[in-house]
């Protein structure tokens, strides 16, 4: 057997897979990339972002903002004050204390004067009860739900089933919205029936503080660490799942900030409480159950930075949250694999399903693959360094380029920049990402992938 010749067609096997699976890839951004602009323009969200829209000249829907709290005494308080201090005028706000251990309802209790009430009677959600319910006295719509702890899932269907809303608006304790964010959410049911699910962009928070309701930004420098996941959030919720909004392909919405149609979230049960990406999979649940029962519906995300939200700050945290994600989205697609291919939607069942499958989830697989075939090559002197170079250079400047277009569409993130400095720190950090930090990331969702095969379990 001549073993050369086998090594040389599996390099050459190897190097199609990889040449086509970087052409689809890169179709796929241009065409995201595109569509960006055209949804940006379809939107128009930069001419209502500095203006309110006068729900007050009719009368505006209720809804109901709930925030799912676990051990979160440090953030907790401000993450409510910027809820409270929204300027849309018909809302409520359901705090549903997971079974902390800490002193977070404490610190609400201090903080919002709450008092014991009756339990309200709703229909059951959720598989847990509720323990106590209590009022703010200074606050008459801020009303905080103790039970035993059961998840973050289990804990938004609580607060489903106890909130009086239309729509409901669900974000993380840790997350701060401003003060128009409602406003730019609800106009688009209003202006869209078939909507049923909708998202804001997210960006991180640790570099910001707020202060009566507005967010002002440190005078700190950003650290590369935080500036990396800037980068990933701005690239993840500003291009990529605005552009698959345009064409109602888009399959996660980030569970920081969502706002749902009530009925549409009662429909499909709620929450699913063993899910460990509990935002991608309701988002996929109500794709599923819309097209298998031929109802219309949309499922968008607007690119404002309206809603603000805790990275990880340490290597370990940040670790395990890669690990998470990539074990809970492999869990959720597998749940829902009759999506692909379907035929009650070619846009999900041809593209944005098997693109977030063969391109978003594959994707640490496919870069271990190369990198091991790389240096098979390497030893084997079948490695040309000179178009290594060059492939590498071309994917890098497409990188950057895809970083600084996410950068320079969002211009409500850029505004609460001080100087021109920090946006070119920002943008310098976006040509330091691909080089180690991609590459670590890639080794984290692949633990993901390992654990998911094995069938161990995950922690938070």
């Amino acid at each position: 057997m001549d073993y050369t010749h086998l090594i040389s067609s599996i390099v050459r096997g190897m190097e199609y897979f990889f040449h086509a699976h970087l052409l689809l890839a890169l179709l796929a951004y241009i065409v995201v990339a595109a569509l960006l602009r055209k949804h940006m323009r379809h939107l128009g969200y930069r001419d209502i972002s500095h203006e309110k829209v006068p729900f007050e000249k009719f009368k505006a829907p209720k809804v109901s903002i709930l925030i799912p709290v676990f051990n979160e005494q440090e953030g907790i308080i401000e993450s409510v004050q910027a809820s409270l201090s929204t300027d849309y005028p018909n809302f409520e706000i359901w705090v549903i204390d997971d079974g902390s251990s800490d002193q977070t309802l404490n610190q609400l209790q201090e903080s919002f004067l709450l008092k014991p009430i009756e339990t309200p009677k709703c229909q059951p959600l959720c598989q847990t009860q509720a323990t106590r319910v209590f009022q703010s006295s200074t606050w008459p719509n801020l009303r905080v739900i103790q039970k035993p702890h059961s998840g973050k899932a289990d804990s938004l269907n609580m607060g489903i089933q106890y909130s009086q809303g239309q729509y409901v608006c669900c974000i993380d304790s840790d997350s701060i919205i401003t003060p128009d964010a409602l406003r730019k959410l609800i106009i688009k049911f209003i202006n869209e029936p078939t909507l049923i699910a909708l998202g804001g962009a997210i960006a991180p928070s640790n570099e910001i503080m707020v202060r009566q309701g507005e967010v002002l930004r440190k005078t700190t420098k950003t650290s590369i660490f935080v500036g990396v996941q800037i980068i990933e959030y701005l690239r993840s919720f500003t291009a990529w799942r605005t552009g698959w909004s345009y064409l109602d392909g888009l399959l996660i919405i980030g569970g920081a900030l969502t706002v749902f149609e009530k009925s549409a979230v009662l429909k499909v049960g709620g929450y699913r409480t063993d899910a460990s990406c509990e935002d991608l999979e309701i988002i996929l649940t109500l794709h599923e159950y819309h097209l298998k029962n031929n109802l219309p519906y949309k499922i968008w995300t607007i690119p404002n930075v309206i809603c603000w939200t805790r990275v990880p700050k340490t290597k370990e945290d940040l670790k395990r949250q890669r690990i998470r994600w990539m074990w809970g989205a492999l869990q959720s697609l597998r749940w829902h694999k009759q999506l692909m291919f379907t035929q009650k939607s070619a846009l999900i069942g041809w593209f944005s399903f098997p693109h977030i499958v063969f391109i978003e989830a594959f994707a640490p697989v496919i870069e271990l693959l190369g990198l091991l075939s790389m240096i098979a090559c390497a030893l084997t002197g079948l490695l040309s360094f000179s178009s290594c170079l060059i492939y590498g250079l071309l994917i890098y400047a497409l990188s950057g380029f895809y970083s600084w277009y996410a950068i320079a569409t969002n211009d409500h993130y850029i505004n609460s920049f001080q100087s021109l400095q920090q946006i070119l720190r920002l943008g310098a950090v976006g040509l330091i990402e691909p080089i180690g930090y991609r590459q670590r990331d890639a080794y984290w969702r692949m633990i993901g992938w390992w654990r998911w095969i094995n069938g161990q379990p995950i922690k938070w």
